[in-house]
């Protein structure tokens, strides 16, 4: 076996010991010490670091750059490209991640939080003293109508889920075949349709050039004004903004999202983002610090999926 393709693990705490078994195979492994050891050849990245030309320069004989998430923003890919680097994500082991739920199972959370203002009503409780459910009544998911904006393997968690609650299915994404919808449940529509029948929308599509921004002014006026936004896909694919705007007027039920536009940018955004002024602001909005797939069954199951991937491409 060749000792020649060494790999770096930026992000190593609770790593998989069966993931680090699999590159071991391959050479040498260090856990975010100094590359000065010897020559990387793979850096294994999640999302707390921004992989960009500046970082490339510093590893000149990297071949790939592998992350165990399905989003890639947090990633260079075109200068990877241009320099040779391959660039490996969850898309080449999607069967073997099939059953990770741990995103689809924060979805439902904020889902509920949110519809049931739970957040709010525990503020009442400790910060107030009170003790008024009246102030918090709601309603029950059953019979709503949850539009699914993505039908791929969260979104298609989403339906089982949606459907275990007898809630009404309705779903977009042109590039899933019929028979995926009718597996799931899920009656077919295209977006603007979706966007003013269903009572919640949960987005899982993937940010690409073609749909950034896509949720914006003409899409969420085409909403109910007690509609929920969740968005636990990424940050781009919503403009923040607007949706800010129409909480503040009335014309949105409510916002929760895992995902915000900037958060591969450092902090210094924070303070400045739409939604978030808008939750310091007291109006129904729920933010997590994308926490959706970082649960240790989850990452154990994408670290050793792919780097199984690595092992096929680069292992002798």
């Amino acid at each position: 076996m060749s000792q020649k393709t060494n790999t770096l693990i930026l992000e190593p705490e609770n790593y998989s010991s069966h993931a680090l078994a699999t590159y071991r195979k391959m050479g040498k492994v260090w856990l975010a010490q100094a590359e000065s050891e010897g020559e990387v050849s793979i850096i294994v990245v999640r999302l707390a670091y921004r992989i960009d030309r500046k970082l490339l320069d510093r590893f000149p004989s990297l071949r790939a750059v592998i992350s165990p998430t399905t989003g890639l923003t947090h990633i260079d890919v075109e200068e990877c490209r241009c320099r040779g680097i391959e660039v490996i994500s969850l898309a080449e082991c999607r069967d073997a991640i099939n059953n990770v739920t741990s995103t689809a199972e924060l979805t439902l959370g904020l889902m509920i939080a949110l519809l049931r203002a739970v957040p709010s009503a525990l503020r009442d409780v400790v910060g107030n003293g009170n003790w008024n459910r009246n102030n918090f009544r709601s309603r029950q998911l059953s019979r709503m109508t949850l539009g699914i904006v993505g039908l791929g393997r969260i979104g298609g968690h989403m339906a089982r889920y949606a459907k275990a609650l007898s809630m009404e299915i309705v779903a977009y994404d042109p590039h899933q075949p019929q028979e995926r919808f009718a597996e799931l449940g899920a009656r077919r529509s295209d977006l603007i349709p979706l966007l003013k029948e269903a009572d919640i929308i949960s987005i899982h599509a993937s940010l690409t050039q073609a749909n950034h921004g896509f949720l914006g002014n003409s899409e969420i006026a085409a909403m109910r004004s007690h509609a929920l936004v969740i968005n636990t896909a990424r940050g781009g694919l919503i403009d923040e903004a607007a949706l800010a705007y129409a909480l503040r007027n009335g014309k949105l039920g409510g916002v929760a999202v895992d995902v915000l536009r900037d958060e591969d940018e450092g902090v210094d955004w924070i303070a400045e983002s739409p939604l978030v002024k808008a939750a310091k602001d007291g109006f129904n909005v729920l933010i997590t610090p994308h926490i959706g797939g970082c649960t240790s069954d989850a990452m154990h199951v994408t670290e050793e999926s792919i780097a199984d991937v690595a092992f096929r491409k680069f292992g002798d």
